[in-house]
């Protein structure tokens, strides 16, 4: 199978191209910089708010059989407008471009959070949607508009809600990152908060299965995208000790966490059954595996 992947030189993408490559799949990577940085066979540089992305299939050695959409402006405020052009158009010109050259299926990344605040337990599916700012409101168009490809031109469109992404090339400034670093360096861990709110966290690998799962199936709609690895802000501070046997001190910072009170349990009832995914990187592994990165490791 020859896919397009957009968003191939980031964080996730990478660990997308190179899952597809050891699949067997020829992967066509796509993305503003000049030349690929990560594993792909091909690279196009295209520009998704423009037309440019219509001279893609002219552009490859192959026909493309599949599309995995990965690219998105993840800025916030005071870019709304050239989110809401970068994110929703560019969404809509890559499904005319299926659309008109007989591209039959597209996998796409939403996020979790277009839900709010949780208020129901677990999230499933069917949790009520109260996107918090400018790009969550874009990924439930980019869904919404996934949908109405599937509905009014036949394409095996599917959006992965995913929760809280973790492996090599992650935001270092981010919470689980911040932690290993901290224990490595035997560096003291501050809380906010209580450090009660609850993360369930998933490594890029297993975001890179359920894609693969994806295309080559042909399950359509909206699928939570997660893992079992529920946990608390202070229980990963404490996994972090145990795991880097590591003699860092856990500390509050005395700063007020408003989202304390949250609860990301999601449920993966859906994709597991109709898909067939099983995560499978612990949070221990996933712990093990960031070291090894910030160590110099290659994962």
């Amino acid at each position: 199978m020859n896919v397009l992947v957009t968003g191939s030189n980031g964080f996730i993408g990478t660990h997308v191209c190179r899952y597809l490559k050891d699949k067997g799949m020829y992967v066509i990577g796509m993305g503003r910089r000049a030349e690929a940085t990560s594993k792909v066979d091909e690279y196009v540089c295209c520009d998704m708010s423009s037309d440019d992305i219509f001279e893609i299939p002219n552009k490859v050695s192959v026909k493309i059989d599949a599309v995995i959409h990965l690219a998105a402006d993840m800025r916030k405020e005071p870019y709304g407008v050239e989110i809401v052009v970068h994110n929703c158009s560019g969404m809509q010109r890559l499904l005319e471009m299926c659309e008109a050259n007989g591209i039959e299926r597209l996998a796409e990344l939403s996020s979790l959070p277009v839900i709010g605040k949780p208020i129901q337990h677990p999230i499933t599916e069917e949790h009520p949607l109260c996107p918090p700012t400018v790009y969550h409101t874009t990924k439930v168009a980019q869904e919404m508009l996934a949908d109405y490809a599937h509905r009014h031109h036949g394409l095996k469109t599917i959006s992965f809600r995913i929760s809280a992404p973790v492996g090599e090339g992650m935001n270092e400034k981010t919470i689980f990152p911040t932690f290993v670093r901290a224990c490595l360096e035997n560096k003291p861990i501050v809380l906010s908060g209580k450090g009660s709110r609850k993360q369930t966290y998933v490594h890029a690998k297993d975001i890179a299965q359920a894609l693969y799962l994806a295309i080559c199936s042909d399950a359509t709609g909206v699928y939570n995208l997660g893992s079992y690895n529920l946990i608390s802000n202070y229980d990963l501070a404490c996994k972090c000790k145990e795991i880097l046997k590591s003699d860092s001190e856990i500390t509050f910072s005395g700063t007020e966490d408003k989202m304390d009170d949250y609860v990301w349990d999601v449920s993966i009832d859906k994709i597991c059954k109709d898909l067939g995914y099983k995560p499978v990187i612990s949070i221990e592994d996933a712990i093990l595996d960031y070291a090894e990165v910030i160590n110099g490791g290659e994962k």
